[in-house]
């Protein structure tokens, strides 16, 4: 269910232009907002998780939109996708999607919603569920600069096709590519950010989750 969920959320997002252009936008957001949730409803359904799942969940979306806020004066040099991260490896696919989606769209409460959120959303979502597909890594500091890397590079590159749809709502490859090259800084940016973070929050936040998994039997 997991996987149909991303299919269908990078569906929505490639037609956002559409939905901009009808001035349809806040319907778009909700339906994905609803969407990255829908994982988690029908593992719910299956096998009801407590309380104390869905509370660690909230708190540790709580801890993503915090370090994005903290971080407001330093843009695109945040915290927060190594958090997304490390919580895709400790707590797995399903949570690592959660996590990601929802910290975009609660943060840009923060920083303003609008229609790149679909494509925060996704990219998000999207670098917590492929991190969950590498937990026996997690110990690895040469797989955190890997996924470090990946990361900023597949963030900077979701968020391009946006900001190339922003322009008159075509996508033009050429336009594209000259997206790509003039956001470079920025896209090292996300990258040295990544690894640094993953890097030096890393060894501490796995023992103290790994602890919390044990405590809450996930």
């Amino acid at each position: 269910m997991g996987y149909i969920s991303i299919i269908i959320m990078i569906f929505l997002s490639l037609l956002t232009y559409v939905f901009y252009y009808y001035h349809q936008l806040n319907l778009l957001i909700i339906l994905l907002i609803i969407l990255s949730t829908l994982p988690f409803y029908f593992r719910y359904e299956q096998r009801k998780p407590r309380a104390r799942e869905i509370v660690v969940l909230a708190i540790y979306i709580a801890l993503c939109v915090s370090s994005r806020v903290l971080f407001m004066l330093t843009p695109s040099f945040k915290p927060m996708a190594a958090l997304i991260i490390i919580a895709g490896l400790v707590f797995g696919k399903e949570f690592g999607f959660l996590c990601g989606s929802l910290s975009a769209v609660v943060s840009n409460i923060f920083f303003g919603q609008g229609p790149w959120t679909p494509y925060q959303m996704v990219s998000l979502a999207l670098i917590g569920f492929i991190s969950g597909c590498f937990g026996n890594y997690k110990q690895s500091k040469l797989f955190l600069v890997v996924i470090g890397l990946f990361s900023g590079v597949f963030y900077s590159l979701v968020m391009d096709i946006w900001g190339v749809l922003s322009v008159d709502q075509i996508f033009l490859l050429s336009r594209y590519i000259a997206m790509i090259i003039s956001s470079l800084p920025t896209t090292l940016i996300y990258c040295v950010s990544n690894i640094l973070f993953l890097i030096i929050l890393t060894p501490t936040m796995i023992r103290k989750l790994e602890r919390v998994k044990i405590k809450y039997e996930f």
